[in-house]
């Protein structure tokens, strides 16, 4: 009897082991977004602590994780830098304005909207794992 018990428990946790890991949609609530989002103008690299994100011509940082909410949405403050035409002098430090990121995820598809002063940007399409498609300023 001993044995069939011991045998019941290695099937079970084999089967246990195959099951397929769950999507990104069904990630448990709470859980802060990382890796590389990319689309149409924008990257977005996200990490347990916030992260940054480069448009064709700014660049800005997310200042704290992005977990959404049960629906899906989320609401990260940071830092947003508009960038310049033309090639960045030496030890140019471009002036840094207070910014809300803002948006919805749905599994690995992410919308996103910055607000910066009475200026809104977006809404961006961006896909986790996707590579960006910058068309850096000139």
């Amino acid at each position: 009897m001993h044995r069939l018990a011991v045998l019941l428990l290695c099937a079970w946790l084999a089967a246990a082991c195959a099951l397929p890991r769950p999507a990104a949609a069904d990630r448990a609530l709470g859980s802060a977004l990382e890796g590389r989002w990319g689309g149409a103008h924008v990257d977005l690299q996200l990490s347990q602590s916030g992260g940054r994100i480069e448009y064709d011509c700014a660049e800005g940082t997310l200042d704290a994780a992005v977990v959404p909410a049960a629906d899906g949405s989320f609401r990260v403050p940071g830092r947003h830098v508009h960038g310049h035409g033309g090639p960045a002098r030496i030890g140019e430090r471009l002036p840094s304005r207070p910014a809300l990121y803002e948006g919805r995820v749905d599994g690995d598809r992410m919308q996103l909207r910055i607000r910066v002063d009475a200026d809104t940007l977006g809404p961006y399409s961006v896909q986790r794992g996707a590579a960006a498609q910058l068309f850096k300023c000139l």
